[in-house]
């Protein structure tokens, strides 16, 4: 981590994705639970961290949905 400001707390955080829901899954110890999915209209909606989420459970070799690897900026959507 680079941050020198000393304001960057580090924290484990567990992800999982649900393929029946098509959203993934963050865990926090002690602080609950949260899901993200690629949808924009969607209250937990948040395309861009759900690819980079999607791209740690990959590089793990967990279960991860598809990777946006081109986006598509004038439209402001994702190709998949």
């Amino acid at each position: 981590m680079t941050e020198r400001s000393g304001k960057t707390a580090e924290v484990t955080i567990g992800l999982w994705f649900n393929e029946e829901a098509g959203d993934i899954h963050l865990s926090i110890p002690d602080h609950g639970l949260s899901t993200v999915n690629p949808n924009r209209d969607s209250k937990r909606g948040h395309p861009h961290l759900f690819n980079k989420l999607a791209k740690v459970l990959r590089d793990q070799g967990k279960p991860h949905p598809s990777i946006v690897e081109e986006w598509d900026y004038g439209r402001g959507e994702a190709e998949i």
